[in-house]
């Protein structure tokens, strides 16, 4: 008999307190071994219209309601007893007519109660469809009337009760996006791709307990079609994923990952990313996915990519290797330029030039730099000029050095230059968060791996990017023309606060400097209240009510764990977020690469920090229209193309800190409020 679980039975856990988790937990393991135990008291559901659910007793109140057939015991759903006996006499499990995957569909009359709430006078959105149309999409039959008779106002209810894959579907085309008839055949109802995003067969109990580890990130473990047909594919060299925030990027990489070790049993394979604590994140779902003691899991390594640059040119080659911070960098430069008398450019010029196109492209020599295109900055330099500023550079070049100083952009070229003289070091590379990857990281990842077949998987998001100006990847070593797939499903943030963080980005972005722009457009299934935009004359206005709200959601039942408040600076969170929690009597913690968020207190950070995390509650502090973006950084950056690169960032950065949101988002201000929010 098939032991398998369901997406809804994982997402009624996760509403279940923490001691009921372990003791649904605990069933499920048992149930797994043998459902017959007298403990469970296994029976058929009373009045149920589905003869095949079952109900399992936990304790005194709380049950598991099963489908079991001669073939497959499901784990359907957990709650206490009511709960659990409404659910279960509600649905009934079928094999859909057309499409043939498994679905768990709310029963007839309940269909009937909602085709007769909506009005009749309604436009109808799907009415011009037939009927084996709609049961091509996954419809269930008995939800064909209502769908035809959807309007607009009511679309949102209907959506919620479908299947997701119908819900999907029916999503896209009242946006006015065509859906092709899907063409999928699978030898059983659980092997259908839209089965799997809401089934899976398990195994053994090591393999449960992985699923039920964290029950609240169910899309670990449940793979969107879209998802399972990148991770799967086979491609004929570096490949590109893309998707708005909250799209499942770092999912798909952590599955690529795992399914090409298995594929490899005699190569390593590296998963990447840029940030140190998001490498920290991949790994323990890794421990997850795999098994923290599985020969497979022992076979990828997860690190960010400058530790394993610097790891590799100290360790493994023995080189010395001294990073030079902003300060000393800026000593250097002065004494460079003092000792060549080169005065006709200032140092802030010379610094921005060096930042964008010397350091940036790993130039050397004068004859490359010479030769280096500067398009779109706003300086023109002719030959004669080009020259006088790069024996500065050559001065500053020769000291660096000298005294083994290197920026993590020259380290990379320099061990990229070392690897591709070297047997390669891994069979495949998965790298998460590429945006922020600039050339000389593109340069590193393509040395530490053979071209061929399945070589290069780059996952990323154009309009997250915050670290990097835009590049060409062709220019950087790196083709992924005709092997490029976009993400347009978010699984993290509700519609309402999907809508609100697009619009702060254009419609389209370029996502590898060498395509036309990409369309951002993504649907969400889940639903909650629009982001609050809450703007006070003072900054002591803006914090007490920070703290009024934060005491109106932990009465309402949120914990400090499920809330982050960032702020474009650390100092902002000083002055704004850390006396809102003083005057509301909650404890925050600050995040760092060394320390993540902790179960017991409201996270703090500045909104760098808020890359490859996710929380229920965001609050973002203080987008006055001095601070996004930086007026003082502003002020500095001579170049206009420097000035635009920066702009382009801060609205990034804003999108980022926004789309850490899963359910509710608090965005404030003090005066005037940034120009990012007034579009």
């Amino acid at each position: 008999m098939n032991f398998i679980i369901a997406s809804t039975f994982i997402d009624s856990l996760a509403r279940l307190a923490t001691q009921a988790q372990t003791l649904v937990k605990q069933a499920a393991f048992d149930l797994q071994l043998g459902p017959e135990h007298p403990s469970f008291q296994l029976h058929r559901l009373d009045r149920a219209t589905d003869k095949h659910f079952w109900s399992a007793r936990v304790n005194l109140d709380l049950r598991i309601i099963l489908y079991r057939d001669a073939d497959h015991l499901v784990l359907c759903y957990a709650a206490p007893h009511d709960e659990a006996y409404r659910w279960g006499q509600k649905r009934r499990f079928e094999v859909h007519p057309q499409t043939h995957a498994a679905q768990v569909v709310e029963i007839h009359e309940r269909v009937e109660e909602v085709v007769k709430y909506i009005p009749r006078e309604t436009p109808l959105l799907f009415g011009h469809y037939d009927s084996d149309y709609l049961l091509a999409l996954g419809v269930p039959e008995a939800w064909l009337d209502a769908v035809r008779h959807a309007g607009e106002e009511h679309l949102d209810e209907l959506l919620d009760r479908l299947p997701q894959e119908a819900a999907e579907r029916l999503l896209k085309l009242a946006c006015g996006e065509p859906v092709p008839r899907p063409v999928t055949v699978a030898e059983t109802p659980f092997a259908h791709p839209d089965a799997q995003r809401r089934f899976r067969v398990i195994d053994n109990q090591q393999e449960l307990r992985r699923a039920l580890e964290y029950p609240w990130e169910r899309w670990i473990v449940f793979l969107h079609p879209t998802q399972r047909g990148v991770v799967e594919r086979r491609y004929g060299g570096p490949a590109r994923v893309s998707g708005a925030a909250g799209t499942g990027k770092s999912v798909v990489a952590l599955h690529r990952a795992a399914a090409l070790v298995r594929s490899a049993p005699d190569g390593r394979v590296l998963l990447t990313t840029f940030s140190k604590t998001l490498a920290a994140r991949l790994s323990q779902n890794a421990d997850l996915l795999l098994g923290s003691d599985a020969p497979e899991r022992a076979r990828i390594d997860i690190v960010h990519l400058h530790k394993l640059a610097r790891d590799t040119w100290v360790n493994t080659l023995k080189h010395k290797f001294a990073f030079i911070n902003t300060k000393r960098f800026n000593e250097l430069l002065q004494a460079a330029i003092a000792r060549t008398g080169v005065a006709e450019h200032s140092p802030a010029f010379l610094k921005a030039e060096w930042e964008a196109i010397v350091n940036l492209w790993g130039i050397g020599d004068e004859e490359a730099y010479l030769g280096a295109s500067r398009k779109g900055r706003g300086t023109r330099l002719g030959a004669r000029q080009r020259r006088a500023v790069w024996r500065v550079f050559a001065e500053l070049l020769a000291v660096l050095d000298e005294k083994h100083y290197m920026t993590w952009e020259r380290l990379c070229f320099r061990l990229a230059a070392e690897l591709a003289e070297r047997p390669p070091l891994y069979r495949h590379v998965v790298a998460d968060e590429a945006q922020d990857f600039g050339p000389a990281e593109f340069r590193l990842l393509r040395a530490l791996v053979a071209p061929g077949d399945n070589d290069l998987f780059l996952c990323g998001d154009a309009g997250q990017r915050i670290y990097q100006p835009r590049f060409s990847w062709k220019a950087a070593g790196i083709e992924v023309r005709g092997r490029a797939t976009r993400l347009t499903v978010n699984y993290r943030t509700t519609e309402q606060i999907r809508r609100f963080a697009d619009t702060l980005l254009p419609a389209a972005l370029d996502e590898d400097g060498d395509s036309k722009p990409e369309s951002r457009a993504s649907l969400s299934l889940l639903k909650g209240p629009p982001p609050e935009v809450s703007g006070y004359a003072h900054v002591n206005e803006e914090i007490a009510g920070v703290a009024r709200r934060l005491r109106e959601l932990t009465a309402g039942g949120f914990s400090p764990r499920d809330i982050a408040i960032f702020c474009r600076s650390e100092t902002r969170l000083k002055e704004r977020a850390e006396p809102a929690l003083q005057q509301c009597g909650l404890a925050g913690h600050c995040l760092s690469d060394e320390a993540p968020p902790t179960d017991t207190h409201v996270s703090l950070g500045s909104m760098h920090r808020a890359k490859g995390l996710e929380f229920k509650i965001v609050i973002v502090m203080g987008c006055d229209e001095d601070m996004l973006p930086r007026a003082s950084v502003l002020s500095e950056l001579v170049d206009e193309a420097d000035r635009a690169v920066f702009i382009e960032q801060e609205r990034q950065l804003l999108y980022v800190a926004c789309t850490r949101a899963r359910e509710r988002l608090l965005v404030t201000y003090s005066g005037r409020p940034s120009c990012f929010l007034q579009t």
